[in-house]
């Protein structure tokens, strides 16, 4: 809820800040609500995220993550942008220097597809040998069936989780959201 609360307010407030800046702010506000950014902080917690923002007029998006990919795929082409190796708020490393989010932005056509996925997804336990699900296998299906619909994309990740999952308990929230242009 706090970083619901606070992107909300940091969003309201500027609508010229990019991806990368947003996301900064948030790790900024988050570290100091929680007082992580105080030298006797011991609260490590920190939240994934992937951020976009459209441009409809210039068509193209901005991206920005925290250990979360975003996967573009246009026709068959293929493009995966790495969120940054860190978390919204948490305790940085002392050793090395935090840096700033990577702000990416991308161009942006008509059927242009866009998919970007909580950790819930990859980390679910199932299958034969009880592995994880892993971003492996969500990208591989992104490319393989690069012709669906998004409907049709619905429908197979539905199937395949649930096959995937099995009798497995679901340990986590599970979210995959897919954008069309």
């Amino acid at each position: 809820f706090i970083g619901y609360f606070l992107l909300n307010n940091i969003v309201d407030h500027d609508e010229e800040y990019t991806a990368g800046q947003i996301c900064d702010r948030l790790h900024t506000n988050v570290r100091s609500t929680l007082r992580q950014d105080r030298e006797d902080a011991n609260a490590r917690d920190g939240m994934d995220i992937a951020f976009l923002k459209f441009n409809h007029k210039k068509m193209e998006l901005q991206y920005a993550g925290a250990h979360r990919p975003l996967y573009h795929l246009r026709g068959r082409e293929f493009f995966e942008y790495k969120g940054d190796r860190k978390a919204i708020g948490g305790i940085p490393h002392l050793k090395k220097e935090e840096k700033d989010f990577e702000n990416y932005t991308i161009p942006i056509q008509e059927g242009d597809k866009f998919f970007f996925f909580s950790d819930g997804l990859p980390d679910q336990v199932g299958g034969e040998d009880g592995r994880k699900f892993q971003a492996k296998r969500i990208r591989d299906a992104v490319e393989e069936h690069y012709d669906y619909s998004m409907a049709a994309y619905l429908s197979y990740f539905k199937k395949d989780f649930q096959k995937w999952k099995g009798e497995n308990k679901q340990i986590d929230d599970v979210l995959l959201i897919g954008i069309e242009v």
